[in-house]
């Protein structure tokens, strides 16, 4: 909504008064998109929420907490009401007061401009003051145009808010807390203000029907589905099916959320395929396509001239020498494809990948200008092409230019004085003389590389006959190989002429490599956190600017030894910072409950201090109900045991949803049922017989039954689900590749209620195909299915390699039949990701703890050395995830390189860095020094910060 007149916005409440109240239900049907999944949104808050996400207005505390029964202050308010109604923040006149931070600024300056509020004193607005219901009213009657015909009955607001009060009663926003009274100078809640703006603000405009526009096949492997406008991707699920049977696809949503592609692992089988839509509607959207059979379509040879690999002697080509030039070949959808094809002279003209060589054979006595035809044939389709192409001369440097700057990934780098020097690379664009591009690294030897300025940078180089010489290489930039120049080291600031000249042409090109400075921090202001408990990661808001006033939210400078910012004498772990909505957070954990100081220091030693009062540790305070519906089979063979953290929402005493709550509970039958029985003593609960039973579960600390609540539970005999579903799968390594490749169990779940119930294996037949797979009892039985690595496609090598299968499943009592693709590979076991933990080996992967920090005694630090957490000596663990979704706690020493930095020089003694092998010692006459400990296990590298200790 637009910044609008008064009276604009009197009559926009006025017409909308008589739905005000239901517009907290009704307007989020059609606009207000469910755009996040906050864990301590109830429903009454619901709508409200999400609306004000989905605006832009705010955007919740956490990534998964909105924070609706806290407090809100003065300066969000402030921000919340700007953004709604976009007033024009940044040009907005300085009110003079001195008491704001860079967050809210603006939008106070904005607000107390438009005259919807005001400050305390002429001097400060008191922005991290809680906001009260009196002051809300008097913000939103003025913001929206709010005006009152008579005064409300509250006989607790006094004459100077009454009629902003009055206003938001008459327009249905509030009713106050009973007939009488308002509490006008209770504090709002989060959850109260967000409820206040959705109901001011009316209900939002209907968002049109979304509708599929098209839906086509770009590819034998890839299906895009468009739609008529964006829409929300989280929502949306999107099915396709062959015939009855539901296909594997990977999701690939464009960034303007109007289209999708559904990419196959590989490409799909030739036939018509459905694409069904829910979530987005009431209705189901669907359409359909047709996949060919991926065919050749076109073949092309890219040049009529064949480039020789070496110079004519006497005026002739010699035995050794070859000619080559490009082809390529495209399907009917016009994407490059691999086929078998043949040529006019398979023996002497061969193809690969992209490449007609033409042998010596053919090329041997002739001279530049001679002419050689070359045909090339899809036998399958009978499509060819024919071109005679012309000899030409050795290919040569004839033109030289640099691209720029970029990264292993193709990405642009901006140069600074603490970039990496092994992650960047000058890339040249060398041409011959035929206009193609030279990368092979051997043809521009006859390159001289000079940098002009050494004390900025240092260039990668060889030494040759005792003189060092810039090298130039070939390097995967992106998806393709490019020559580049590696940089050595990136010392300081400023500008670098690169000279390149060719010695046999003269040709030549300068670039310049530009380092820029980056910012030190100089004044920070720190905020109070949203709330703050002994033992959990705490969000403290810190703004921090830099000399010229631009705030910082570049962590890695926030956390740089000599430019960035220190909690007490230690500089802030780049891991314990985060940026949200450009707002810095440090993440802080406290050990005790009480009042507790922060002091803070920046780089030209500003000091900010922070009291913040820590509240006692999280404990269970209250039961909310199921996680999900409470579904089980009958029979005692079934029977479920109710825990906290497998069922429960529990809340603590903060009234936060607890995450993993492992709290005792009692679970008893409410009245009688012959639906299902309730073991009280270990709170195993057996279905009897169809039907639904209320169980009433209770903390056991609880002796008051304040806690408890009361939950329905479903029984069936397995004749009743609505539909089934076969668990992911996910990649399957091949028996036979490794000791441990055994038996993978899949599951087939029955749906009912929103509930779940696994399946015995007797309840369903399998039919596995993919391959060379041959089904028998031995290989697919109960729930389990081997697939040995002799059962996987081969490559023209005879090696197995990653291989589609296919799980077909029939419900017995049904027929339902279920399918699901997935790959099994005959590739070990490799670890793609982990995290450091003390917990031993035989702790299970979910019970493992996560550790940053560790310190090690004694002055030496190698992978094997014990470490000190907690103050107990242990061995460093980590907790690994492999390709096969295998998750498992090993020790540490699996580790196969080290890479170890020290946060100050000179502080410690490094030797085999970069190894397995890595130590760090203390330095002569240093008792203490922190490193950074770089360890890579598998293809993952993660790192630990690492106090060494005398």
């Amino acid at each position: 909504m637009a910044h609008q007149p008064k009276a604009y916005k009197k009559f926009v409440a006025t017409a909308a008064t008589a739905t005000l109240v239901a517009s907290a239900i009704a307007p989020v049907a059609s606009a207000a998109a469910e755009t996040k999944s906050f864990t301590d949104v109830s429903s009454a808050y619901a709508d409200a929420v999400n609306y004000l996400v989905a605006q832009d207005i705010t955007s919740g505390k956490t990534a998964t907490t909105f924070g609706t029964t806290e407090n809100i202050t003065r300066g969000d308010a402030a921000v919340f009401i700007a953004r709604a109604l976009k007033l024009d923040v940044d040009n907005a006149k300085d009110q003079g007061f001195t008491d704001l931070n860079s967050r809210v600024k603006n939008a106070v300056n904005a607000v107390v401009a438009a005259e919807i509020a005001g400050g305390k004193s002429a001097t400060s607005f008191a922005p991290e003051a809680n906001i009260t219901r009196q002051e809300m009213a008097k913000m939103l009657a003025n913001a929206y145009g709010l005006t009152a015909k008579e005064n409300a009955n509250f006989t607790d607001v006094n004459s100077n808010w009454i009629g902003y009060v009055s206003a938001l009663k008459e327009a249905g926003i509030t009713l106050g807390k009973t007939d009488t009274t308002f509490a006008p100078t209770a504090n709002l809640t989060r959850g109260e203000f967000a409820l206040f703006m959705f109901r001011a603000e009316g209900a939002p405009a209907a968002v049109g029907e979304v509708a599929l526009a098209s839906v086509k096949a770009t590819s034998a492997k890839t299906i895009e589905v468009t739609f008529n406008q964006a829409v929300d991707t989280e929502k949306a699920k999107v099915e396709l099916l062959r015939g009855t049977f539901k296909q594997n696809a990977t999701l690939e949503w464009a960034d303007d959320k109007k289209s999708v592609k559904l990419i196959g692992a590989g490409n799909f089988q030739a036939a018509d395929y459905t694409v069904n839509v829910t979530g987005l509607g009431e209705k189901t959207l669907t359409g359909s396509v047709k996949i060919e059979a991926q065919r050749v379509a076109s073949i092309q040879i890219l040049d009529d001239v064949a480039v020789v690999s070496k110079a004519m002697v006497d005026g002739k080509f010699t035995d050794t020498t070859v000619a080559t030039v490009g082809y390529s070949v495209k399907d009917q959808y016009g994407v490059d494809m691999n086929a078998t094809l043949k040529t006019n002279d398979d023996a002497n003209i061969t193809l690969k990948d992209g490449v007609v060589t033409i042998s010596s054979a053919l090329v041997k006595g002739k001279t530049v200008g001679d002419l050689v035809p070359v045909v090339i044939i899809d036998t399958a389709t009978g499509i060819s092409t024919t071109k005679t192409v012309k000899l030409s001369a050795e290919s040569t440097v004839s033109d030289i230019s640099v691209a720029g700057v970029y990264n292993e990934k193709g990405e642009v780098v901006e140069l600074s004085d603490k970039s990496d020097a092994s992650k960047a690379f000058i890339v040249l664009d060398l041409k011959d003389q035929y206009g193609n591009a030279i990368t092979d690294a051997a043809k521009a030897s006859g390159i001289v590389v000079t940098n002009t300025n050494t004390s900025n940078i240092e260039l990668e180089t060889v030494t040759v006959d005792q003189v060092k010489k810039v090298v130039i290489k070939s390097e995967k930039i992106g998806d393709k190989n490019k020559l580049v120049i590696g940089f050595d080291s990136i010392k300081k600031a400023g500008n670098t002429d690169v000279l390149l000249i060719s010695t046999t042409n003269g040709k030549s090109a300068t670039y310049t490599v530009k380092v820029a400075e980056t910012s030190t921090t100089d004044v920070i202001t720190v905020g109070q956190p949203e709330v703050a408990v002994v033992g959990e990661d705490t969000l403290i808001p810190v703004t921090v600017t830099d000399k010229t006033g631009n705030v910082i939210t570049d962590v890695k400078l926030l956390s740089d030894a000599n430019k960035g910012i220190k909690l007490g004498d230690k500089t802030v772990d780049v891991k314990k910072l985060s940026v949200k909505d450009g707002q810095v957070y440090l993440t802080h954990k406290f050990d005790s409950k009480g009042t507790q100081a922060l002091v803070f220091t920046t780089s030209t030693y500003k000091v900010a201090t922070i009291t913040i009062d820590v509240k006692a540790a999280a404990e269970a305070q209250a039961i909310r109900g199921l996680q999900e519906p409470l579904v089980i089979k009958s029979g005692a063979d079934n029977a479920v045991t109710v825990t906290a953290v497998d069922h429960l929402v529990i809340e603590d005493q903060y009234g936060r949803v607890m995450k993993n709550a492992k709290d005792a509970v009692t679970v008893e039958l409410v009245g009688k049922s012959d639906v299902v029985s309730v073991d009280e003593d270990t709170n195993k609960v057996t279905g009897l017989k169809n039907g639904t039973a209320t169980l009433k579960v209770q903390l056991k600390s609880d002796t008051k039954g304040d806690s408890a609540v009361e939950v329905k539970v479903r029984v069936t005999d397995g004749t009743e689900y609505s539909d089934y579903e076969i668990v992911t799968i996910g990649k399957v390594q091949a028996a036979g590749t490794e000791e441990d490749a055994g038996p993978k169990a899949f599951t087939v779940n029955g749906l009912l209620n929103g509930g779940k119930v696994a399946l015995d294996p007797s309840e369903f037949t399998v039919k596995l195909t993919g391959g060379n797979f041959e089904q028998n009892e031995v290989n697919v039985n109960k729930g389990k299915f081997t697939i040995d690595k002799d059962d996987l496609s081969k490559n023209s090598s005879s090696k197995p390699i990653d291989t589609e299968f296919t799980l077909r499943v029939t419900v017995n009592a049904t027929g339902k039949v279920l399918e699901q693709k997935f790959v099994v590979s005959p590739a070990n076991k490799l670890v793609e990701d982990f995290f450091f933990t003390a917990s031993s080996p035989s702790t299970t992967y979910a019970n493992a703890k996560g550790i940053t920090e560790a310190i090690v005694k004694g002055g030496t630090y190698a992978i094997g050395e014990k470490i000190v957490v907690d103050d107990a000596e242990t061995a460093l663990n980590v907790a690994t995830v492999d390709q096969y979704g295998n998750k498992k706690v090993v020790a540490a020493t699996t580790a196969s390189i080290l890479t170890i930095v020290p946060e100050k020089a000179g502080s410690v003694v490094i030797s085999g860095n970069g190894t397995y092998n890595a130590t760090a010692v203390l330095a002569e006459g240093v008792n203490e020094a922190v490193i950074t400990v770089k360890v890579k296990v598998g293809t993952a590298t993660k790192e630990l910060k690492v106090t060494l200790k005398k």
